[in-house]
């Protein structure tokens, strides 16, 4: 018997179709050739669970949702299938967990307290739990806001900077920069000659130290000659200086009256200054007494005749 073509097409269509399904509810976690236990659980949120999300059990992949549906006051009611391998006791909690960081949800079974074992059909309890999103999320989110108001303040402050730096501003910030940058250039010149003078530096701060202790010790004898200072300038000022001026200055004038009359030749004095004849014939007259003095004491008998008997010595 021959298969007519349009038969074996629909054949190849059916048979895709069947691998194609069993294929995907595989990838999901189906397992079409057993037998699978169906639980139900109600919640008033998914938070942002969906079909065929898995089920986890101790972290492992153990069934998928197979349905979801409203129930009115209660909610929403999600079915979910397991394995007949997998017995879950009494107080079996449903808690809705992220799956991963990308926000994917899985439904997460924590086994009850038992020791009664849930039958196929019966109710979970449920459990919304915040995965490792929402608790990094929840201690983010009011870190994002301080954050937040920190930029707007930043910007603030930064619109008010760029009001205040006009050009005019910064050409002056600009000035005052390289002033400081000359100066700071300048101290360092300084530095380095004062290291190469420090040698001297030091050795006149030495030496000044030296001073200070010689001042030091000489201190009585500093404030004994002050004491003595001291004790002249009473002196001096108890002392008759206005009688003195005054005798000074008659003493002066005096002076002064005979150097006028030296001056103009009156008296013996002025004469003998100012008259050279004078002055050589009192010089040749003072020669002359020297020579009789120096002849007399060389020949005395000559000027002095002595008679003992009233009789003339004969002459030399």
């Amino acid at each position: 018997m021959r298969v007519s073509k349009e038969v074996r097409i629909g054949l190849l269509v059916f048979i895709t179709g069947v691998i194609l399904f069993t294929g995907f509810y595989l990838l999901k976690g189906a397992d079409l050739f057993s037998t699978e236990n169906k639980y139900y659980c109600y919640y008033t949120n998914l938070n942002g669970l969906i079909n065929s999300s898995p089920i986890q059990l101790n972290g492992l992949n153990v069934g998928h949702i197979a349905k979801m549906e409203l129930a009115g006051n209660r909610g929403v009611k999600v079915t979910i299938t397991l394995s007949k391998t997998i017995q879950l006791t009494k107080g079996t909690i449903a808690g809705i967990n992220a799956a991963d960081l990308l926000g994917s949800k899985s439904i997460k079974l924590t086994p009850g307290p038992g020791p009664e074992i849930l039958k196929d059909g019966e109710e979970l309890l449920p459990a919304s739990e915040g995965g490792a999103v929402e608790n990094i999320s929840g201690e983010i989110t009011p870190r994002l806001q301080e954050l937040k108001s920190t930029i707007i303040a930043i910007d603030t402050a930064l619109a008010g900077f760029n009001a205040v730096m006009g050009a005019q501003n910064q050409k002056a910030i600009a000035a005052a920069i390289q002033s400081i940058v000359i100066t700071a250039d300048n101290l360092a010149k300084m530095s380095a000659t004062l290291n190469k003078e420090s040698g001297e530096i030091t050795s006149l701060l030495h030496n000044a130290n030296s001073i200070s202790a010689n001042l030091a010790n000489s201190n009585d004898t500093i404030k004994r000659i002050l004491s003595h200072v001291n004790n002249i300038t009473g002196q001096l000022a108890n002392s008759p200086i206005q009688k003195t001026l005054t005798e000074l200055q008659s003493a002066s004038a005096s002076l002064e009256s005979i150097t006028k009359k030296i001056n103009n030749n009156e008296g013996s004095l002025g004469m003998l200054i100012n008259n050279k004849d004078m002055y050589n014939n009192l010089n040749s007259s003072i020669i002359s007494i020297h020579a009789l003095t120096d002849d007399l004491k060389a020949h005395p008998g000559r000027h002095i005749n002595v008679s003992v008997f009233g009789k003339k010595s004969s002459k030399e």
